[in-house]
């Protein structure tokens, strides 16, 4: 009998043996599923993309919101040199056409002028 029990404990031994290996199987499975199912996650991999996306490129974003904000600032200075320029154009112009408008009253009057003053030592 103690040999019948001896082998019955080696049995027991070796079946112990035998599931501690199954349930070693099965853990590193299930930590090898529950590892595939986050690495196939998309809501996780979505949210790290779009944070790596935002660390490297939120500089050149911003950067390029700067540029177009100095860009829109520029142009307002342009347009406003560019209305400025127009208008001392636009009064240079009238300057000239005034001068012009003078110059011909006293070409018109000239010969009344040199006339009179022709006649004047005589008087």
């Amino acid at each position: 009998m103690a040999t019948a029990a001896a082998s019955m404990s080696d049995r027991i031994d070796d079946l112990t043996a035998v599931a501690d290996k199954q349930i070693k199987v099965a853990t590193e499975a299930r930590i090898a599923a529950f590892a595939a199912r986050d690495q196939t996650n998309p809501k996780k991999y979505g949210d790290l993309l779009g944070q790596t996306l935002d660390s490297h490129l939120g500089a050149t974003a911003d950067a390029m919101t700067e540029f177009v904000r100095r860009l829109g600032v520029q142009t307002d200075k342009t347009i406003g040199a560019l209305a400025k320029s127009e208008d001392d154009r636009s009064t240079a112009y009238r300057a000239v056409f005034e001068r012009e408008q003078k110059a011909d009253r006293l070409k018109s009057h000239l010969p009344l002028l040199v006339l009179g003053h022709w006649f004047r030592p005589w008087c």
